[in-house]
């Protein structure tokens, strides 16, 4: 395993060169790379059950990645290429990294993750591959070391989660013990990830997995709770709103920096618990709005262990939150288990993920939980173009009655 990595490595090395060269970063091929990427690994693809549970989050390439990608080629589209500005500028002066050179380095991390996503599949990841790609990613952050601005930000954030799945898929330490291990390395379930994102974040920032309340989907028609005529939708919300009543208790299962909950509020659902495992934004998000919306709270909570009554909320609204953790098997399955202990008998969890029924659902909530039923309905959103458009899922599952 770690030979295939070193000749990869080594390519890598070679095609850096020639990206260093003048005029390498054409507009063409960064805009495709950002619409048109390259083929995912089995672990990630439709073809193959999206999802498929193989100890490496297949979703952390297409979200970190990907979004990236995205993220950046709406600068290229801003920034004409070769005309010497760089992405990421900040008050402390211009960027040595052009906007090109940030692409390239992103897909050099997407290459990375898809080797170790077929390394794992093939139960060939042990520490001296985990290694050789360690190097990988520490020449990453060496280009990144002294560049300012939210893009080189993320980039950085990024490789560290990379490092700490390595780590955690080749020598299975937990969450906690994986910081540890080399440098700056993370995993989603570790509280002090977040703490450290989180502080480097102004509040006006948002990230959203998945979309927001009013984020647009390509329409489409769908029979909410299985049952009655078929409905249609026009945004996220619209799939959401029939599990909903105006006075129905919800749990934000990991509400992030997201605005969906204000948005939310706004339509009125207003009476929303928000679950994070982060206090410095818990504490950020209640001195913004704390006022404004009195009838929402924030709590700080382990997402495997909540100390919430059972029984206590109408709705449980997942969000990437389950995502972020499945690597860690027991940790999601308790997690899962808790979703399942703190709904009222009849209620509902609303889980929008990348992940399809096989995998959310078998693989994992009904594993966790005896459920009475649970549906699926899928979307796609779109952005401003139909190269834009990804496919999604909101699996809604209902506790027993009494």
């Amino acid at each position: 395993a770690w030979r295939t990595v070193r000749t990869w490595r080594a390519a890598r090395l070679a095609m850096g060169k020639r990206a260093a060269a003048p005029n390498s970063g054409r507009k063409g091929s960064a805009v495709a790379s950002s619409e048109s990427p390259a083929v995912a690994p089995s672990s990630g693809s439709r073809k193959s059950g999206r999802g498929k549970q193989n100890g490496w989050p297949w979703w952390l390439w297409v979200v970190g990645a990907f979004g990236l990608l995205v993220s950046m080629g709406r600068l290229i589209a801003t920034e004409p290429t070769g005309s010497g500005k760089s992405a990421g500028r900040s008050a402390k002066g211009s960027s040595k990294v052009s906007t090109n050179r940030y692409l390239e380095l992103a897909l050099r991390l997407q290459e990375m993750t898809e080797l170790a996503t077929a390394l794992t599949s093939g139960n060939a990841l042990d520490k001296e591959a985990a290694r050789e790609l360690d190097k990988e990613l520490t020449s990453i952050e060496g280009e990144l070391k002294d560049e300012d601005g939210s893009t080189a930000r993320d980039l950085r954030s990024m490789v560290s989660v990379v490092r700490g799945t390595l780590y955690q898929n080749s020598e299975q330490p937990a969450d906690e013990q994986v910081e540890g291990l080399s440098g700056n390395s993370f995993t989603y379930a570790n509280p002090r990830y977040w703490d450290d994102y989180y502080n480097k974040t102004s509040s006006t920032e948002k990230y959203d997995w998945y979309g927001t309340w009013d984020s647009a989907v390509v329409a489409t028609e769908f029979t909410p709770k299985g049952a009655g005529g078929a409905q249609k939708a026009d945004t996220v919300g619209d799939l959401l709103r029939p599990y909903l009543e105006p006075e129905s208790k919800i749990l934000m299962f990991g509400c992030g920096n997201s605005d969906m909950s204000e948005k939310m509020y706004a339509a009125g659902f207003e009476s929303i618990v928000n679950m994070d495992i982060s206090e410095k934004l818990l504490h950020g998000l209640r001195e913004r709005l704390g006022k404004s919306m009195p009838r929402m709270s924030w709590v700080n909570m382990n997402a495997s262990a909540m100390t919430f009554s059972d029984a206590s909320f109408d709705i449980v609204i997942d969000k990437g939150t389950l995502d972020a953790i499945e690597g860690n098997k027991p940790l999601v399955q308790a997690a899962a288990a808790e979703t399942h202990r703190v709904l009222r008998p009849g209620g509902y969890l609303l889980s929008v993920t990348f992940n399809s029924a096989p995998l959310r659902i078998e693989g994992q909530l009904q594993k966790a939980a005896d459920w009475a039923n649970c549906i699926s309905h899928s979307f796609s959103r779109t952005g401003g173009s139909s190269s834009d458009e990804r496919g999604y899922f909101v699996h809604a599952c209902q506790k027993h009655s009494l």
